[in-house]
């Protein structure tokens, strides 16, 4: 089954924040950061089961290389990004 993949507006600003951060270090952290990322979400596409519900409902895939979790969400054939978190960064779980 193949699975459509939307980010929440919340997802799209973690992602914009992250790559800005690694972006000031340098562009090849960043060119790494975003494979890094791109990787774990089109993994996503093929069998997001394979990631454990974590809390109500969601499901956390981590990126290989980079220190952050893609929080998600799966329902009938579409996987919604809830958001992107770095592992040391707090989470709140009020997400609805």
């Amino acid at each position: 089954m193949q699975y459509t993949i939307t980010l929440s507006d919340e997802a799209r600003l973690n992602l914009k924040e992250a790559s800005d951060y690694y972006l000031k270090i340098s562009a090849t952290i960043n060119d790494g950061f975003s494979s890094d990322l791109i990787k774990t979400i089109d993994q996503l596409k093929e069998n997001p089961h394979h990631h454990e519900v974590r809390y109500r409902g969601i499901r956390i895939a981590h990126a290989k290389t980079y220190p952050f979790g893609v929080h998600f969400i799966v329902e009938n054939n579409s996987i919604r990004i809830l958001k992107i978190v770095h592992h040391k960064q707090f989470y709140k779980i009020g997400l609805y």
